[in-house]
């Protein structure tokens, strides 16, 4: 869990899925933008930047993606996540 971010990585045969979840505390819409890295530790490293926009108050936002690819080498089977950026944008209206 980072903040309001819980994030999961999840090994597949050509890349790991990548799954983000953010709660929305603020009581305003929110956008937040999210940059992923997973890697195994070794030199295999992959990223991907999450925007989920308009997230209601009170309410979750989702996203998942496969970041990575097998023609990087194997894939890990025990990603090791980094939270490169976690940016919430508050709607001022």
């Amino acid at each position: 869990m980072y903040g309001d971010l819980t994030v999961r990585a999840t090994p597949e045969s050509s890349g790991v899925r990548t799954e983000i979840e953010v709660a929305n505390t603020y009581e305003r819409k929110t956008t937040y933008s999210v940059q992923i890295s997973i890697a195994d530790g070794a030199g295999w490293t992959a990223y991907n930047r999450f925007w989920l926009q308009d997230v209601p108050p009170g309410k979750t936002g989702r996203a998942d993606a496969l970041i990575g690819s097998k023609d990087m080498g194997p894939v890990p089977q025990v990603p090791k996540i980094y939270v490169d950026e976690f940016s919430p944008v508050v709607d001022r209206k």
